[in-house]
């Protein structure tokens, strides 16, 4: 039927490239022999389906090149055919069929729709539904998003995988911290996604081997997520694991790849002629005079025309202290200390199975170089997992599953060194430090007078930071089917996870030069090692039981019930000496001065009942009623308990009587509506019901000492329990063109009640704490997933298969209740507000001169009394003559108004794929369409605070206001925070769009590899965030405005104080036997 719809095709097709995505899945074929009598060499035939010819079909002989395409009115013609050869059929959109070759010289074949697609299940709490039949909001990914990847971790591949999954990493660090977001701003108190494998929690993905994933299943309204109760008020990610096949003969599959990564939009460094001028005339601009001497700028000259060394002896104290090393070098500290980082990664599995039992195990191992040249950062992984299943009897089968992740990291340790965070300080590197001493053999600028140190030397010489864990997981299952449609199973789950870390604060020495009498310089004294281990046990245990039962083959039914519960119990012992005898050995034995040790321990558990009931009538109108009644430890008896329901239901149009006339066009179209409701556990450790005792050193005398006390207790937050959380969902799924074009649209309302917060009281009472349940938040957002499959029929003789996968979400939250009734600003929320709000003055561009400057003096005296030609000037709103924030409040803020919004809007992402003649080829891009991001940094300031914490680049120099170049785009060189006030001007367009992944692979045709034993043998190239382009600072990654702290506000780069971000090359190979 589908060649009646070729201009329905083209429009959709170009639809879709305006529109979002989701994940197919691959057709599996089907087999039909025909026994004809029996020619040679030529094949003529026609392929048909119910309503006629199939023009553009695919006829080819299995495992060649040999094959044809069908003309418009079906016939096809394969010649050079031998007996026994297997003709393969197959179309998109039809169940691909195969027949043996015995001589027929004419072939007639009716091609049937692929009903795949309706019967595909969905990974669910405590079960699996056919997607046909889902009420609630899921999003769904397979294992094809993870493969052929150079990714370090599940999350790296997942990322824009699934509308509104917002996945954000705390830097590029291959250890990184990882946020899952579902849907958006969740509370004021934070709550991400519920993480779980195999139905078990996991607060870790970058402990897991991505190639033993099987399925990822986003379960993102109440009504999907109702089932796990408390912890999942925020959405669930259910991740399930590959398991072996019944009947599946043993099959072993090696794959490897080996990436090359580089960190993306780092800034070159200036040179230290332009920037020791920069510094002095921004330390002018100050009105401070000027910094570096003359003697030291010229120096520097000197070294660059090559009349001069880059360090010398100095007897004065013009550029450093008499007698030390002074410093005149020219140093790209960017080029210096980053290098290309090397990864590989291996995995290795085996699998089958017989009719009764199923086997798969996995091994994989993952090595990767960080991007430091000096003290290079290491890091390891290796992991282990084996999945058994046998069927005892007809009515039990059991499971046994385990894991063990082993992971390391070795990182160069500086805290020793009184230096902020190492990424941070490179930007913030003087130029005019050399690696080396003259000599070249000892590093240069390790200690010293008047400049930031040789982080290369430092992080040479440096002590290391090294960390081992290892998680063990192990879970035993049942299931049991004594009656017909009678499930009920069970499984226990035990995790024991051990790290240790070792710290080693090293102290080094500067050389000095021969014609100095002063000692060596030490820095990082006095020394030391610290020691700590931390182990966590974890246990969980389920028991459920589900009915399915059908009634005159139109009343279906589905009753589960179940038990759940889960602690975890995690102990932390740290050891610290300082003073060690030898300098070079971590032993805190070893040591002259043993610290304080410290201990903590904690626990909690949680427990819960919970149900689901499911009817449909024919497959047409569906119901689905979920609830959960949960308690956790974590609350005070008589808060601790809370029970959750849901309901959701659908209508699938397409069974509809009066809905035959689009049936030859629409396969499946469904509306659905949920509502529900979770709690989320929030508190500030396990046991804040009950108040705290902290001791104090206190600054007097008794009995010759100085005695210790204890503080004022805090103030137990008796009075908190659950946030509610509720959730109304619509959606619509279709199916269209023989499973061509699928899509769904959802729309959803969150509110979030009784959201804790601090409780004002009294300064009289002399302690803090002390929260209760007294704000609200609503979210609104929507998402949209498009998939466009269909075949070129000839392309070089061939067919090329593609597909067209969009996705996009968005969503904005507002405060709805808050104790603040004068909605001052000084609060850090209030009624009414948009969660990201900016606010900030308009800017009026440049003061242009000295009188302009003297009025500013007084007119924008709120912000400074001082004001030079170059800083901004800004608009006066209410116009009553002066800049201020009036009395800061909503309706009252003076000047400042709402100037953006940092919520990310308009997330989409596109996955573009085509197969042709065993070549595939992927790109995947990811974006946001609006967002605006306040950059608060010394990373895009530039001059920001002194010189010890200027971050300079050729861009921010070159763009400076100065009385040759006016039109500028940063004011006046100053140390002053005067014009650099939040503002218009530089409100930074956070918008971006990224090829986050382009994978190409060529599978070996079969009829070279299976002589082997090779069943399968594919090569690939991959590129991982190859290209972007972002309206933000042209040094600034948009991963890394991403993430958000707990009030919903964008954390920029921690001052470039984050790991960088990357952009990866591999190759690899993919083999199975």
């Amino acid at each position: 039927m589908l060649k009646n719809f070729k201009p329905i095709s083209l429009i959709l097709l170009a639809g879709a490239t305006c529109f979002p995505a989701s994940i197919f899945a691959e057709t599996m074929p089907s087999k039909q022999g025909m026994n004809i009598s029996q020619q040679n060499g030529k094949v003529t035939g026609t392929v048909v389906d119910d309503l006629g010819p199939v023009a553009g079909a695919s006829v080819v002989v299995k495992g060649t090149t040999n094959g044809n395409i069908t003309d418009m009115d079906g016939n096809f013609t394969l010649e050079g055919v031998k007996n026994g050869d297997i003709i393969q059929i197959s179309f998109i959109g039809y169940t691909t069929q195969e027949i043996k070759y015995t001589g027929q010289s004419t072939l007639q074949i009716k091609l049937a729709e692929d009903t795949q697609k309706l019967e595909e299940v969905v990974v669910v709490g405590y079960g699996v539904q056919k997607k046909v039949n889902l009420t609630g909001a899921v999003g769904i990914a397979d294992s094809e998003i993870l493969e052929d990847r150079p990714i370090g971790n599940i999350a790296q591949g997942l990322q824009g995988a699934i509308p509104n999954l917002n996945i954000d990493f705390a830097s590029g660090n291959p250890n990184a911290a990882t946020t899952f977001n579902v849907r958006g701003a969740t509370s004021l108190n934070g709550g991400q996604a519920l993480l779980l494998v195999d139905g078990v929690e996991t607060s870790d993905l970058s402990l897991l081997n991505p190639q033993d994933i099987e399925s990822v299943s986003v379960l993102k309204d109440a009504a999907s997520a109702s089932i796990y109760g408390a912890r999942a008020a925020f959405g669930v990610v259910l991740i399930t694991t590959k398991k072996g096949k019944k009947e599946q003969k043993v099959q072993i599959n090696y794959n490897n790849n080996f990436s090359w990564s580089m960190a993306s939009r780092l800034p070159d460094g200036v040179s230290s002629d332009k920037w020791i001028r920069a510094m002095n005339q921004a330390n002018v601009n100050n009105g401070s005079g000027q910094y570096f001497k003359d003697e030291h700028v010229q120096a520097v000259d000197d070294f660059i025309a090559g009349r001069g060394p880059s360090a010398f002896y100095t007897t004065d104290n013009s550029i450093t202290a008499a007698g030390q090393w002074a410093y005149a070098g020219n140093t790209d500290w960017f080029d210096v200390m980053y290098k290309p980082s090397f990864m590989q990664q291996h995995n290795a599995s085996i699998s089958g199975g017989s009719d009764k039992t199923t086997y798969y195990g996995s091994i994989g191992y993952k090595g990767q170089d960080g991007i430091l040249q000096y003290g290079t950062d290491k890091y390891k992984r290796i992991n282990m997992s084996f999945n058994f299943s046998t069927q005892i009897t007809k009515w039990l089968e059991v499971t046994f599953r385990t894991k063990y992740n082993r992971n390391t990291s070795d990182y160069p340790y500086t805290s020793n060194f009184n230096l902020g965070n190492i990424f941070y300080e490179i930007y913030r590197g003087f130029p005019t430090i050399p690696v080396y001493l003259p000599d070249g053999n000892n590093f240069a600028g390790i200690a010293g007078s008047n400049f930031n140190y040789n982080f290369a030397g430092l992080l040479d010489g440096a002590g290391r930071d090294k960390t081992n864990s290892d998680d063990f997981w192990y879970t035993a299952a049942f299931n049991l089917t004594p009656l017909a449609g009678l499930s009920i199973k069970g499984d226990y789950t035990g995790n024991k996870f051990y790290q240790d870390q070792t710290q080693h604060g090293k102290i080094l020495y500067q050389t000095m030069p021969e014609e100095s009498t002063l000692s060596p310089l030490s820095v990082g004294t006095p020394g030391g090692v610290t020691k700590a281990n931390y182990g966590d046990t974890y246990q969980a245990l389920n028991l459920w039981a589900d009915y399915k039962k059908s009634f005159n083959d139109k009343h279906n039914l589905g009753v589960m019930v179940g038990y759940n519960q889960e602690s975890k119990k995690t102990t932390k012992l740290s050891v610290s000496t300082s003073n060690l005898f030898d300098n070079n050995f971590p032993v805190t034995d070893l040591a002259s001065t043993y610290n304080m040790p410290s201990e903590e321990a904690t626990i909690w558990a949680v427990q819960g009942a919970f149900f689901r009931l499911n009817y449909d009538y024919m497959q047409k109108y569906l119901l689905e009623v979920n609830g959960r009644y949960d308690g956790s430890s974590k609350y005070m008896s008589g808060d601790r308990w809370g029970f959750f329901p849901s309901v959701s239901a659908g209508w699938r149009i397409s069974e509809e009587n009066f809905f035959e006339p689009a049936r030859n066009i629409f396969d499946n179209l469904k509306v659905r509506a949920s509502y529900g409701s979770l709690g989320n556990q929030v508190t500030d450790g396990n046991f804040q019901y009950l108040s705290f005792l902290t001791s104090e050193s206190l600054a007097y005398l008794m009995n010759g000492g100085i005695i210790s006390g204890l503080k004022a207790p805090t103030l137990a937050s008796t009075n908190i329990t659950w946030e509610k959380v509720y959730t109304t969902n619509i959606g619509l799924d279709w199916t269209m063109l023989n499973g061509r074009f699928t899509g769904s649209f959802d729309y959803y309302i969150r509110d979030t009640k009784g959201m804790v917060v601090n409780k004002t009281y009294p300064a009289v009472l002399g302690t803090t704490g002390g929260k209760e349940n007294l704000a609200d938040m609503r979210t609104k957002g929507m998402e949209l997933s498009l998939t466009w499959n269909d075949q070129i029929k000839d392309v070089a003789g061939s067919p090329l298969d593609y597909s067209i996968c969009i996705g996009i979400s968005d969503n904005t939250s507002e405060i709805t209740k808050y104790d603040n009734p004068t909605l001052s600003l000084d609060e850090t929320h209030y009624q009414g507000k948009k969660i990201g709000e900016i606010w900030g003055y308009v800017t009026d561009g440049f003061i242009k001169d000295e009188a302009e400057a003297q009025e500013m003096a007084n007119k924008q005296a709120f912000i400074s009394t001082t004001w030079k030609p170059g800083d901004i000037r800004y608009v006066d709103l209410n116009g009553d003559g002066k800049i201020d924030r009036g009395n800061n409040r909503v309706g009252d803020s003076g000047d400042k108004k709402v100037i953006g919004n940092t919520t990310p809007r308009y997330n989409f992402n596109l996955n573009l794929s085509g197969s042709w003649k065993g070549f595939d080829l992927r790109l995947f891009f990811q974006g946001t369409m609006k967002r605006d991001v306040w950059l608060d940094s010394p990373v895009f300031w530039g001059y920001k605070t002194g010189i010890w914490w200027a971050n300079l680049n050729d861009y921010i120099i070159d763009n400076s206001w100065s009385e040759t170049n006016t039109n500028a785009y940063y004011p006046i060189p100053t140390w002053s925070d005067r014009s650099k006030q939040t503002q218009t001007k530089y409100l930074q367009n956070g918008a971006f769009i990224r090829l986050k992944d382009v994978t190409l692979s060529y599978t070996i045709p079969k009829a070279l590899i299976n002589k082997y034993g090779i069943g399968q043998l594919k090569v690939f190239v991959s590129g991982q965030n190859l290209w972007e382009a972002t309206g933000l600072y042209k040094y600034l990654d948009p991963d890394a405005v991403g993430r958000r702290d707990n009030n919903g506000n964008l954390k920029v780069d921690d001052n470039g104080s984050v790991y960088p971000f990357t952009r990866s090359y591999s190759f690899g190979i993919n083999v199975t036997f």
